[in-house]
């Protein structure tokens, strides 16, 4: 066989092959990914909660530590009843609901007055994937 003909041979199986490549997606490897949704906020008197959606499209969860946002001195993790939760694991594959009866934000020590319409950002801390933005808009 003459290199002309080797190099179109090896040129063959290489385009051959070209096509059986399969890329894995985020799912397939495992990772943590997660996008906030539906974020709104509900002044109750020199307090407001924050409610949203957190949609985990990764094989794995992760667990929010803490919350922080610039409109507030103190901002929490809360259950329905009002206590403060340490950490909120939020499962892969998964969406998890953060409600008035569930876990949500409350922010107390306001350092400006939540307008009607206003629109506000809340950071999530979570182990894994870092610092998390949710979009709220006051209700």
């Amino acid at each position: 066989m003459t290199g002309r003909a080797l190099a179109g041979v090896a040129l063959g199986v290489v385009l051959a092959c070209g096509g059986c490549v399969r890329y894995p997606g985020v799912t397939d490897a495992g990772g943590t990914m997660m996008r906030p949704d539906r974020g709104r906020v509900v002044v109750q008197g020199e307090r407001a909660a924050v409610y949203f959606d957190l949609k985990s499209t990764g094989k794995f969860g992760d667990v929010i530590t803490a919350v922080h946002t610039p409109v507030a001195r103190q901002a929490r993790l809360v259950d329905a009843r009002g206590a403060p939760l340490e950490r909120v694991e939020v499962p892969g594959a998964a969406v998890m609901k953060f409600t008035a009866t569930g876990p949500h934000v409350v922010l107390s020590e306001l350092t400006r007055p939540l307008l009607l319409g206003d629109t506000i950002i809340v950071t999530l801390v979570l182990e894994k994937i870092g610092g998390l933005g949710v979009i709220a808009t006051v209700e």
